[in-house]
């Protein structure tokens, strides 16, 4: 296992397996569905995008570790942990997995529900470091934009937009504007922007 902890860069996490401590938001989470185990001390879980939610951890499996020993699984969870997730803020203490950690655990085969978070117009906005700067911390589709007019004199404005797609150059993006701005740019919350 990587011997770093939390943080790394949202890029960094995406689409990556971790052990994650059993802190109080994964504790509350699973006492609260009745799922904890006294023989675990950690949990194995998943980083991905959720377009709405931003980045999430989805928990898969209880293991406990030992000092040099790789982690033992001690529950599986049903339908690989649906409805077990957490915002990534809220996941504590964790260690990243390499592929090949993830696929001695036979975790890499477990994935087949993201392609319900991978839209494929999103794969590509995805992708993209030059937004990496823009980007909301945790949540990896949502960008700042600065609004402006050409035909009349208002302060530009900061606003947040929820990318949804890019040309096919890649020259534009869409997305829809997630905050109202103050002055009348002619555009409103919920409005689809180019």
């Amino acid at each position: 296992m990587n011997d770093e902890t939390a943080p790394y860069p949202d890029r960094e996490i995406i689409d990556r397996w971790a052990i994650a401590e059993l802190g109080p938001a994964i504790s509350d989470l699973l006492s609260a569905k009745g799922l904890m185990r006294p023989d675990a001390k950690r949990c194995i879980g998943f980083f991905y995008i959720d377009h709405e939610e931003g980045i999430t951890f989805r928990i898969h499996s209880l293991c406990r570790t030992g000092a040099g020993k790789p982690p033992e699984i001690v529950m599986d969870f049903e339908n690989h942990g649906e409805g077990l997730i957490l915002h990534a803020d809220e996941v504590g203490t964790y260690t990243l997995l390499s592929n090949d950690e993830a696929n001695r655990l036979s975790l890499l085969e477990e994935q087949r529900w993201r392609i319900y978070y991978e839209p494929e117009p999103l794969q590509a906005v995805r992708k993209r470091v030059d937004l990496d700067r823009f980007r909301a911390p945790g949540y990896f589709d949502d960008v700042s934009v600065i609004l402006y007019s050409k035909e009349r004199e208002l302060i530009p404005k900061g606003v947040w937009v929820r990318l949804e797609s890019q040309s096919d150059d890649g020259a534009s993006l869409r997305g829809t504007l997630l905050n109202e701005p103050y002055s009348d740019f002619g555009v409103h919350e919920g409005s689809l922007l180019r």
